[in-house]
């Protein structure tokens, strides 16, 4: 992909140089202003990575309507959710904040991505959390959970297409319990999976080995 990176702060050399390892194209600039002009004057970007110091919802609608045509995802310091919500509604296709895993952060891209490539006549597949029957519908299917599967499907739904860690599986869920271990988190992993495949989608949850697990509806 052809990145353009901006940042109203010093680059984050690893985070440009995983990029470009990554086989990304990556033109950076420090000052916003120019990024801004880069893409207005029709600069051929697959997206626009936005490293700054706060979640600035302006920020992410100046860049979304300058680069219509461009992914917009934006880094910065942790910020609440009315904050990042801000930002999403403004345009942003995803936000993270720091410190920002970069194999979250690359396959954020490439979900995006592939979204984007399916185009108007390919729709993702369709994902709903049913809060007052503790349910999900998959495909115009609803499969019930239990209280465990459906928290872990809620942090996966709301972090859609980035990689989780199985310890932040555990945290969000289970808290600072004692006794429960990542063999328990695996293990209602494997239930839910399971429960997807009976609604033809075993495949939008996925293991990514090292890492965590991505649900992924593209």
């Amino acid at each position: 992909m052809r990145l353009l990176y901006v940042t109203d702060r010093q680059v984050d050399d690893y985070l440009l140089k995983s990029l470009r390892q990554a086989s990304h194209v990556v033109e950076p600039t420090i000052c916003p202003a120019d990024g801004a002009e880069m893409v207005a004057a029709g600069g051929l970007y697959d997206g626009v990575i936005l490293d700054w110091s706060v979640l600035s919802a302006e920020i992410a609608s100046e860049f979304a309507k300058a680069a219509h045509e461009a992914l917009i995802v934006m880094i910065a310091e942790p910020g609440d959710e009315a904050a990042r919500t801000a930002v999403l509604r403004a345009g942003a296709d995803a936000c993270f904040v720091r410190p920002a895993s970069f194999i979250e952060l690359e396959n954020r891209l490439q979900a995006l991505a592939r979204l984007v490539r399916r185009g108007d006549n390919a729709a993702p597949t369709a994902v709903e959390l049913l809060a007052g029957q503790r349910s999900l519908r998959v495909n115009n299917q609803t499969i019930a959970l239990s209280p465990q599967e459906y928290q872990i499907a809620q942090h996966l739904v709301a972090h859609a297409g980035e990689v989780v860690a199985l310890e932040r599986l555990r945290q969000q869920v289970w808290g600072d319990e004692a006794e429960t271990g990542p063999e328990l988190v695996r293990t209602s992993i494997s239930r839910l999976r399971r429960k997807l495949a009976t609604a033809q989608a075993g495949g939008l949850l996925r293991a990514v080995k090292g890492h965590g697990y991505v649900l992924d509806p593209s």
